[in-house]
């Protein structure tokens, strides 16, 4: 976004200083130290202010007391945080060249052989990024949709079980081993299938590792190369025990890939276009790179997915009336069938993608971003130096009455009235939960077709409801932002070709949003 010249400013003629002055850069008006922001200590800066289970909140408290860009600091490191929808898609926009992510990231993730498309910058990004738009666009999603039913039909069954036996669901853990399952079998062709086995190593040693990257992302320093914390050790048994899998998944590929060569050709799942990469020359990739790449994956797939749909299933719960328009839809597309049987099919479900994204919208499980400058940059105004750490709060910045018409209001309805583009009251440039730019996340339509595949299947067999004990759904972060306390009670529909809508008269009506703790 262009800057304009502070009016009043005494070097704002060129006519009033020297040819060689004039010739000069114009230079910012404020810096760093201009900006508004929260009082800290000596030394400490504003950590002592910072709960990473809440970090998310506090930093959007803080933009509602500072404005739209302030500055705090984490010990001596400034740091900026940015709400401003303009500004922010600058900043992506400009990746990854002015802008990159958070420098504590790389190094704390390679350190965890998560070292893959998520973390890599410049020319390592852009190899790793082709191999991974490959494995996600809509030509390899219709191949894979039969293998996707064939998933939702097992949590189908698990959920048929809890129903039968009356149990109360926890909608995280299940949706957590749905979306396991999922990727797994997308990234390397391996059918884990931890919703029908009792053990769950897999999904228990990978819940440890978003929170430890978000703790280790914001430490002042690398504590754990000095002492280790039990959490610490906790960690480094789980990544033992990924990694340890994730050679055995690669083991499996690279014999699969000998006894049918033509799959280097025509792979069949990410870790195949990886391993059939290292053989075109200037594609080499190390093993290191493919276990990291393949683990990154997995993370990116489960966690921020299922977190996603957990948080439908809050709102669903709290709006009878929306979970009933929802199942007249799916009753209307699924005719009588129980899922999506037809891949097309899942681009009719118009309504169940709104309240996927009005949920992602007041509920996005990346409400920070957190990137730094590759160089002095000039942002709203603000002169930034080279290896500052920019805090981009997204789920603020569609929070503001200028983006969307009742910004805490969840309506489902705003999604079906606007396609794109920009409007009065529903702005989408305001709305970036999948980043913008050259980065926009790759996963973007495998977590669309997951949420739909899910919910139509939900819709079309279930009908839930919080249990009466149920205590408050509240948000906990820990690099993504996802519910706790989150339990519903499931029933089975007793008609369900009849029009839920007929039954909740009040559907589409404007509601307030639940408990500001939820």
């Amino acid at each position: 976004m262009a800057q304009s010249t502070p009016t009043g400013c005494p070097y704002h003629s060129a006519a009033q200083v020297s040819p060689e002055v004039s010739r000069r850069p114009a230079r910012s008006a404020r810096t760093l130290e201009d900006l508004p922001g929260p009082k800290g200590l000596p030394l400490v800066g504003n950590m002592l202010q910072l709960d990473l289970k809440r970090l998310h909140a506090i930093l959007e408290q803080w933009a509602q007391e500072h404005g739209s860009m302030y500055q705090f600091r984490i010990a001596h490191k400034p740091v900026v945080a940015v709400t401003d929808t303009d500004l922010i898609n600058e900043v992506l926009r400009k990746r990854p060249d002015a802008y990159r992510r958070l420098n504590a990231i790389e190094p704390v993730l390679k350190e965890m052989g998560i070292n893959g498309v998520f973390s890599a910058e410049g020319d390592h990004w852009y190899r790793k990024r082709r191999i991974a738009m490959q494995s996600l666009n809509n030509a390899h999603l219709r191949q894979f949709f039969e293998t996707l039913m064939k998933v939702t039909g097992r949590l189908k069954a698990r959920w048929d079980q809890a129903v039968a036996k009356g149990s109360v669901v926890e909608a995280q853990k299940d949706l957590t081993r749905y979306t396991i399952d999922v990727t797994a079998n997308l990234a390397f062709g391996y059918d884990v299938n931890t919703l029908e086995t009792e053990g769950d190593d897999l999904q228990r040693h990978l819940e440890r590792i978003f929170p430890m990257i978000n703790r280790r992302i914001n430490a002042p320093f690398p504590y754990w190369h000095f002492v280790k914390m039990p959490a610490d050790r906790a960690l480094e048994e789980s990544l033992t025990f990924v990694h340890q899998a994730i050679r055995g998944y690669i083991a499996h590929s690279r014999a699969r890939l000998a006894n049918e060569p033509e799959l280097a050709a025509h792979p069949t799942n990410f870790l195949e276009a990886m391993l059939a990469a290292r053989d075109v020359e200037g594609s080499e990739f190390t093993d290191e790179e493919i276990s990291g790449n393949v683990l990154t994956m997995l993370l990116g797939g489960e966690d921020s997915t299922a977190s996603t749909m957990a948080w439908m299933f809050h709102f669903l719960t709290e709006y009878p009336d929306i979970q009933a328009r929802a199942q007249a839809e799916v009753d209307e597309v699924l005719g009588t069938g129980e899922m999506l049987t037809n891949y097309r099919d899942h681009e009719r479900l118009s309504y169940v993608e709104a309240v996927a994204f009005e949920t992602i919208r007041l509920k996005s499980v990346f409400p920070v971003l957190f990137l730094g400058t590759n160089q002095d940059v000039e942002l709203g105004g603000v002169q930034i130096p080279a290896g500052t750490a920019i805090f981009l709060l997204t789920r603020q910045c569609g929070m503001q009455e200028q983006a969307f018409a009742s910004p805490r209001q969840f309506l489902p309805e705003r999604w079906m009235a606007s396609r794109g583009g920009t409007q009065e009251g529903h702005n989408t440039k305001a709305f970036v939960p999948f980043g913008a730019g050259p980065r926009f996340c790759p996963g973007r339509n495998l977590a669309v077709l997951e949420i739909k595949a899910v919910m139509a299947m939900l819709c079309r067999n279930f009908s839930i409801s919080k249990p009466a004990d149920a205590k408050p759904v509240e948000e906990q972060f820990g690099f993504l932002m996802a519910p706790t306390n989150l339990f519903v009670d499931m029933h089975r529909r007793d008609d369900a070709s009849s029009s839920a809508a007929e039954e909740w008269p009040h559907a589409g009506v404007e509601l307030p949003l639940a408990s500001a703790r939820s």
